[in-house]
């Protein structure tokens, strides 16, 4: 086995779920649904002692994550989930193109930069099977090849990255500096990183219609 291997049901709330954080990070791994799969259901009880528990998620090392949470996910794929320090000159809100660009331009100034991301970096460009519109590049581009490049390029720069970690409040700390205009910027698992100034650069979301019988 040499990919994630995701066993459930269309059904299933919870694999759903696995799923799509699975994409938002641009991990591959192949689905098995185990309705009707006599196979699927085997490897399921296998790793659950006999119980029919999903996602049922199988790793490459031979180890799995039963209806695992969307942090035991990150854990296991080893994604940067806690900042190296807590003082930065600028923290990036969202991993996109924008704070990418954003990042990468203020990292060769030489500001200490921080970007932190909910889903996985690259932003829906990443998650794009092909871009044609995008400038410099006439023959098109691979949506993931070129949130890759982003990351590899501020990275070069030095720019610290989290993902698959929630930003939770932004707030104003007067005791950090002496005129009281540092930020606070809290993460969902209790983190607190302080800085001069805050970029919100989260995105857009598809709008959904509340038409009857629609998908989602």
């Amino acid at each position: 086995m040499d990919e994630i291997l995701v066993y459930g049901a269309s059904w299933c709330p919870d694999c759903r779920r696995a799923k799509k954080f699975l994409a938002d990070q641009r991990v591959p791994y192949s689905w098995h649904d185990i309705e009707g799969d006599p196979d699927g259901v085997r490897v399921v009880q296998e790793r659950n002692q006999g119980k029919n528990i999903i996602p049922t998620i199988a790793f490459p090392d031979g180890s799995h994550l039963s209806e695992p949470s969307n942090e035991a996910l990150a854990e296991k794929l080893g994604l940067q989930r806690q900042a190296m320090q807590h003082v930065y000159d600028l923290i990036v809100v969202g991993g996109g193109p924008t704070g990418l660009t954003t990042s990468i331009c203020a990292a060769r100034e030489n500001l200490e930069t921080l970007i932190i991301d909910s889903k996985g970096l690259g932003g829906q460009a990443g998650v794009t099977e092909r871009l044609d519109n995008y400038p410099g590049f006439p023959e098109g581009i691979g949506g993931a090849e070129l949130a890759d490049r982003f990351v590899k390029q501020a990275e070069r720069y030095g720019v610290e990255m989290l993902q698959a970690i929630s930003v939770m409040r932004i707030s104003a700390d007067s005791g950090m500096t002496a005129d009281g205009d540092e930020l606070d910027v809290e993460t969902a698992n209790g983190d607190h990183y302080h800085s001069r100034a805050v970029l919100l650069a989260t995105g857009s979301s598809y709008r959904r219609t509340d038409a009857d019988g629609r998908t989602t």
